[in-house]
């Protein structure tokens, strides 16, 4: 791969010490790691699909947050990425934060109010150490990166070509996505690729003409994906990826036809292959989903009572993760499926204004930053800068209708994409702040405090088989709705929080 296709960035930091370019690579390499393997593998069967993969986030968060406890450059990396913000955007976090711990002290369980509140604090934590890493390397970085998406999904195809065979071989084993999907539902599965169909895309556009066999073996892997998608009758990743394709259009025209054109060309072959691989299951399932009414009654419901509890608690809503808890909520889901809804129900009108206006107004002028740079560079580097754009806009599109806000690994890729498109940004003033000891301190206590709440939250695995059967008794299905756990709702176990969400019912 040349450099052509990987941006110098001028406000990368200079003569950056051993230390910090160490501990920043740590916590990077941590991250791609857990983006490589834990989509694929499962290493804590026992806990479940979707509580082995929360308890792995903790691990590299605690593992995150101690590497900058004892790495003093590594937090003043952190910290200068932090100070470069405009300042009225460091006021809108430090508002959003103040309004979530705030919010959490008057929820009816704090314990699980905080558990939010700390674990959206390491993921910005962690965004903001892939930035620095961005930043110091960013060719080498981005590179990383890219492969490190490339070698997830290529290692999804095998355990979907291993599963596929044992399909074809032994005939109790049943059909991809019933025969096993190492996920508690489809539709997490589908959110991995609605980060990750656009990054694939972008490599495929920077991986030079010559090395052919990579870029066979890259489209191959885009259209198994698109494959799966047809047979996962998915809504949201097609929505999402209709928003990022118009998107990118609109925003970079003539320079986003290679990536427009790498998409069409994997969606074509996603059709022969599904027709392939899947035949015997009649027509496009994703179809047959799109037909379904009823399903869109259900989610509007959700949003409804996102409504209700944001007009019964507008200042500071309901509490981080209170949407989950019984009493307010006691319905077929943990989380409301949308993103924003969430934040407004929960987290208070004032918190959700402010985060939503920092969002739309970073992304925007990041965006256009992507854009202009578009019109002198090369080819290959406008692939990547026009994915990455994808991804976010993919991303932001399926929040409004799933929980990519909710589960653990569209959260890590939430930090990694955020934390790339941060790194990327080139800020108008160039020299570097030097963080304050105080900075250094509050930095530190927050850690401790986030680390210790998020932490302690593992003793819930000692439960799990009790909550998941207090659920079953206290409603009149046998599914559970994950939101932190794999059983979303919390304190299932206490009889008084039941009566009370049966007669407010």
């Amino acid at each position: 791969m040349d450099h052509a296709i990987l941006p110098q960035n001028p406000t990368s930091f200079k003569n950056v010490d051993q230390q910090t370019f160490f501990g920043s690579r740590a916590v990077f390499c941590g991250v791609l790691g857990y983006i490589v393997f834990v989509p694929t593998l499962s290493v804590l069967p026992e806990a479940g699909t979707y509580n082995e993969k929360r308890v792995l986030q903790i691990g590299i968060f605690v593992i995150f947050g101690v590497v900058l406890l004892i790495s003093r450059s590594t937090r003043k990396a952190l910290l200068s990425t932090v100070a470069r913000l405009p300042r009225m955007a460091k006021w809108g976090l430090g508002m959003g934060l103040m309004g979530g711990i705030l919010s959490a002290l008057r929820a009816p369980a704090p314990s699980y109010a905080f558990l939010e509140v700390g674990h959206f604090g390491l993921l910005f934590v962690t965004a903001g150490v892939v930035t620095a890493a961005v930043r110091e390397s960013p060719r080498q970085t981005e590179r990383h990166l890219l492969g490190a998406v490339a070698l997830s999904a290529a290692l999804y195809a095998l355990f979907f070509g291993v599963g596929y065979g044992m399909h074809l071989t032994i005939e109790e084993i049943k059909l991809w996505p019933e025969g096993g999907t190492n996920y508690v539902n489809i539709r997490f599965f589908n959110q991995y690729q609605t980060w990750t169909l656009p990054l694939l895309g972008g490599l495929l556009v920077a991986i030079p003409k010559r090395w052919k066999n990579a870029r066979v073996g890259v489209l191959g892997l885009i259209a198994l994906w698109w494959a799966l998608v047809f047979t996962s009758s998915v809504r949201g990743t097609i929505v999402a990826m209709a928003v990022a394709a118009i998107g990118v259009a609109l925003l970079f025209r003539r320079h986003a036809k290679p990536w427009l054109l790498a998409q069409a060309a994997g969606l074509f072959g996603g059709l022969l292959l599904y027709h392939l691989l899947f035949s015997t299951e009649g027509g496009l399932k994703v179809v047959e989903r799109f037909s379904e009414g009823r399903q869109y009654s259900g989610r509007l419901q959700l949003w409804l009572t996102s409504l209700e509890m944001a007009w019964a608690h507008p200042w500071l809503g309901a509490g981080p993760m209170h949407f989950a808890w019984p009493p307010f909520h006691f319905s077929t889901g943990a989380h409301p499926h949308n993103a924003f809804l969430q934040w407004l129900a929960e987290w208070g009108l004032p918190s959700t204004g402010i985060m939503s206006g920092l969002a739309v107004w970073g992304g925007w002028r990041w965006m256009d930053q992507e854009r202009r740079a578009a019109e002198e560079a090369s080819a290959a580097s406008n692939g990547v800068r026009v994915a990455l754009v994808g991804s976010v806009l993919a991303a932001a599109a399926h929040a409004m209708v799933s929980g990519l806000l909710v589960t653990p690994i569209s959260q890590v890729f939430l930090a990694l994409v955020g934390g790339w498109a941060w790194g990327r940004y080139q800020f108008k003033q160039e020299s570097t702040p030097v963080p304050s000891n105080l900075a250094h301190a509050v930095l530190c206590v927050l850690l401790v405090g986030a680390m210790g709440v998020v932490g302690s939250s593992l003793k819930d695995l000692s439960t799990v088989e009790e909550r998941r059967d207090a659920l079953l008794e206290a409603v009149d299905r046998n599914r559970f709705s994950p939101r932190y756990w794999g059983q979303g709702f919390l304190h299932v176990r206490d009889s008084e929080v039941i009566d009370r969400a049966r007669r407010d019912r």
